[in-house]
């Protein structure tokens, strides 16, 4: 671990981030198949969608149930349990069966994903200087990232080359590997907060935990809700994309493997808020460009999308983890339930709206969001009642 100023050890660093990435190939990897599913199973496209959302339901609600436990754990290993639990969903959902299966096995990733993202986030805060966890932070988003975009561009060749059941064997693989380097590699905790007596709770009294679970909420609700709705946007006219094609559009994510590190390495100079509000606008001008129907729109608009999104949420994650100044592992999980809250609300509303108003419908209620998102920044981020203060934020 760190031991001098300025120097970052590379072995958790790359644990982290590995772990972290297993995570969201998983979570990700149906979205481009979504049309497939629908076509497959003889499904309704809202019916479809819940192959993400029941994932992030059930990753909120576990985030909302261990936000009071986490900090009773070691770290350590909760993040090596919750690694090997999330190889099981994988194997079985390799063997085929109903839809409804399906969605059993999607919704038992959702219970143990927490046990990695709230706890790494914990990890994070407690085992490296504050003065590089705005950096380290944007190593953990742009894992985040680096997940999304694997597991969104490999799923679509695997399945129209084998089947899709074959993408979650080749994740099973992967993630069983991903937990032996955790077991072997990643360093244990040794300066792990104690649990307050009332850790649960406590963080609703601070306005600015409130404001940035409100950020989590809103920012992931636009994002998820995008990415989760133009495939079907770029499978029908006037684009007609194909399942290859329309995970390649998933490349746009790229973007955020970069934006993520440089955000948080912008919010140890400027501030956490104002790099969180910089993203929220780069993101909104990306969702308001698709709505020139053309191919380069959309790429343009993804980017954008991309590069703002992970921009902000790495530098709220920052943020959430500098002033939670006790019982840090209920506040990152009590962050993750707000997030994957949005997230879940963000996969499967714009379905029901989608018949009726399309993507203009969408683009509409995304770009409202990030405007609820702006707002929180300004009226409740700002007033934090712990001791941590910032400087260069907004002219504070």
């Amino acid at each position: 671990m760190p031991t001098k100023k300025g120097l970052i050890s590379l072995s958790p660093l790359m644990i982290i981030f590995l772990a972290t990435m297993n995570v969201f190939v998983l979570l990700y990897a149906p979205q481009p198949l979504l049309p497939l599913f629908a076509q497959y199973f003889d499904i309704s496209i809202p019916t479809a969608s819940l192959t993400i959302s029941v994932t992030i339901i059930a990753l909120a609600a576990a985030s909302l149930i261990s936000a009071p436990l986490f900090d009773c754990w070691d770290r350590k290993k909760v993040i090596l349990f919750s690694s090997v639990a999330l190889i099981i969903p994988s194997i079985m959902l390799y063997i085929p069966q109903p839809f409804s299966m399906v969605l059993f096995w999607r919704a038992l990733y959702g219970l143990f994903i927490p046990g990695v993202t709230a706890v790494i986030m914990a990890y994070i805060s407690e085992e490296f200087p504050v003065d590089q966890r705005g950096r380290v932070m944007g190593v953990y988003v742009s894992a985040n990232v680096a997940g999304g975009l694997v597991g969104r561009v490999i799923s679509g060749p695997i399945s129209e080359t084998y089947s899709w059941q074959t993408v979650f064997g080749v994740i099973a693989v992967c993630s069983s590997v991903i937990a032996f380097l955790v077991l072997k590699l990643l360093p244990p905790s040794r300066h792990q907060s104690k649990r307050s007596e009332q850790s649960f709770l406590l963080h609703f009294r601070n306005p600015a935990l409130v404001g940035a679970f409100l950020i989590g909420f809103s920012q992931f609700f636009a994002f998820i809700g995008f990415f989760t709705y133009i495939p079907f946007y770029a499978s029908g006219a006037p684009f007609h994309l194909s399942i290859t094609q329309i995970s390649l559009l998933y490349a746009t994510y790229s973007f955020g493997i970069f934006s993520a590190p440089f955000a948080g390495f912008l919010s140890d100079i400027i501030g956490r808020r104002s790099t969180m509000a910089l993203g929220h606008l780069i993101g909104g001008v990306g969702i308001l460009i698709t709505l020139y129907s053309s191919v380069p729109a959309l790429i343009v608009g993804s980017s954008l999308l991309t590069l703002g999104n992970f921009a902000s949420q790495s530098a709220t994650t920052a943020f959430v983890t500098d002033i939670a100044e006790e019982s840090r592992g209920a506040a990152t999980s009590l962050y993750l339930f707000f997030f994957y809250v949005g997230g879940s609300l963000g996969a499967w509303i714009p379905g029901i709206l989608w018949k009726v108003f399309g993507w203009h419908g969408l683009v509409s209620l995304t770009v409202g969001t990030i405007v609820l998102a702006l707002l929180s920044n300004l009226i409740l981020a700002s007033r934090n009642r712990g001791k941590f203060h910032f400087q260069n934020d907004f002219g504070t």
